[in-house]
């Protein structure tokens, strides 16, 4: 039955759509038509008596009361509960079907377009790089250095790569380098953690196991080895660590060859791998001295020395002026002339990026939409029979789901779970209310995702039945 706070609670409303000219009628032929039929008895009681909606209140509370003898209840409450009786079977088949089939659905299309989407290529922007050129910690010792300097005029040379060392293990590699100097060792133990094992296994290989070559792999030099642009300095340096602790130990057992021989190779590694690592530190010491900042500039990777690099960016200076220098010719390489055309070459990266961004953005777009067909495509070929997907409507579903796609925006791929949604609810269970009812459990837990999902699912049905009941009323003019 209805009361009269219950009825009192629709006032304010009342007085809205009236102060408007307007009223609300139930739809003939609907749940809520028969419910007011069931309350009103009566066109004079639709009158408000003298403006009193709280008199009207009362007599309506009143009338829904009364107790019809052969129903054993109000007219009211029998055609309230044959509607709840009736409303409740349906909801709860709509949650259950909304929940077990689409949600499933739903998610399957999700991770399809999502894993789909992770593999597309990188984007030319973020392919542009700043690599900071970090050299071995070692060689950046004293000690070390001190011992260096003694090489400075050793006579330039190309060590033949014949030696025929037994395998030893890491442990035992690692035992080799190792100085005896408490602080370089430190320095080399910080180092082998960060250019690990594996490492020094192909240095040993290489230089000392007279390694072979794979198929196809070139058979570089002592020299080019030790001189690499890139690899050159950890080499050397590995090189000389090794060679001068092997000259000072006896051969390991399984060396055949002549003391001599063996000694004399050892010592032209050393020296040819410190006299390397000594024009190396000069080079560094040069840039250091003048500023220089890029090492290399090979392709969208800019190469920078980190201890430049660290000023330069004190000064001012950015990665997005590295990235416009390295799309300008000729290349600026110090940090003076970067910082002297700082405007430049911010506003040249600004261009560039807000080109290059749209451009990008517009090919992402067109390619999420072409995955969301085809795996929905997909989706459809593999349903089973006795689903109840609408397979048989095949070309219906087709059509609803082009023309929702129409309607995605770049901006609804921020989301790409709710286009999801959207899609598979609209074209292929477009006869059923999944979308309203997991749409409505979605913005529950949005609210609070503390929410269990059966307490999202009961915040969703409240919504739900709320959209039903407006469903069978219409405005009109008073």
């Amino acid at each position: 039955m209805l009361n009269e706070r219950t009825l009192l609670a629709s006032l304010a409303l009342t007085e809205r759509l009236d102060a408007a000219g307007f009223a609300l009628h139930p739809v003939a032929g609907t749940p809520l038509a028969a419910m007011c039929a069931a309350t009103t008895y009566d066109t004079g009681l639709a009158q408000v008596p003298d403006g009193n909606f709280q008199t009207y209140a009362t007599q309506l509370a009143q009338r829904t009361s009364q107790i019809d003898p052969l129903m054993d209840c109000s007219e009211h409450d029998a055609v309230l509960d044959s509607i709840a009786n009736t409303a409740i079977d349906a909801v709860r088949r709509h949650v259950a079907f909304a929940r077990s089939v689409v949600a499933p659905t739903i998610q399957n299309l999700y991770e399809r377009v999502r894993n789909s989407v992770e593999n597309l290529s990188v984007s030319s922007l973020l392919g542009l790089e700043v690599e900071v050129w970090r050299e071995p910690k070692p060689v950046f010792n004293t000690a070390l250095q001190s011992e260096l300097r003694k090489l400075e005029d050793i006579a330039l040379d190309d060590p033949p790569l014949s030696m025929r060392m037994p395998d030893l293990t890491i442990a035992e590699l690692m035992e080799l380098i190792k100085t005896g100097n408490g602080g370089l060792d430190a320095d080399i133990a910080e180092w082998v953690a960060t250019i690990g094992d594996e490492f020094f296994m192909q240095v040993w290989r290489d230089f000392f196991q007279q390694h072979m070559p794979e198929d196809g792999e070139r058979n570089r030099t002592f020299t080019e080895r030790v001189t690499d642009r890139f690899t050159g300095m950890p080499v050397a340096l590995a090189v000389y660590l090794l060679a001068r602790k092997l000259l000072d130990e006896k051969p390991p057992e399984g060396v055949e060859m002549p003391l001599a021989n063996y000694r004399a190779q050892l010592a032209g590694f050393r020296n040819q791998a410190g006299g390397a690592l000594t024009r190396a530190l000069e080079r560094i010491e040069r840039a250091l001295k003048n500023g220089l900042l890029v090492r290399e500039i090979a392709g969208s990777k800019t190469v920078v020395y980190e201890p430049v690099y660290r000023d330069y960016l004190e000064k001012g200076g950015s990665n997005e002026m590295l990235f416009a220098n390295a799309l300008s010719r000729p290349f600026m390489m110090s940090t003076t002339d970067l910082l002297e055309h700082k405007n430049a070459l911010a506003s040249r990266w600004a261009t560039h990026s807000a080109l290059i961004s749209t451009a990008e953005s517009n090919q992402r777009y067109n390619k999420v939409i072409e995955l969301l067909e085809l795996h929905f495509r997909s989706q459809l070929n593999e349903a089973t029979e006795g689903e109840d997907t609408t397979a048989q409507n095949r070309d219906t579903v087709l059509k609803l789901f082009r023309d929702c796609l129409k309607h995605v925006t770049e901006s609804d791929l921020n989301d790409l779970y709710a286009v999801c949604l959207k899609l598979v609810c609209r074209a292929r269970f477009y006869t059923t209310d999944a979308e309203r009812i997991l749409t409505g459990m979605e913005l529950a837990r949005a609210r609070n995702p503390s929410l269990s999902p059966r307490e999202a699912a009961t915040a969703s049905i409240v919504d739900y039945i709320a959209w039903w009941v407006a469903t069978q009323m219409r405005l009109a003019s008073c």
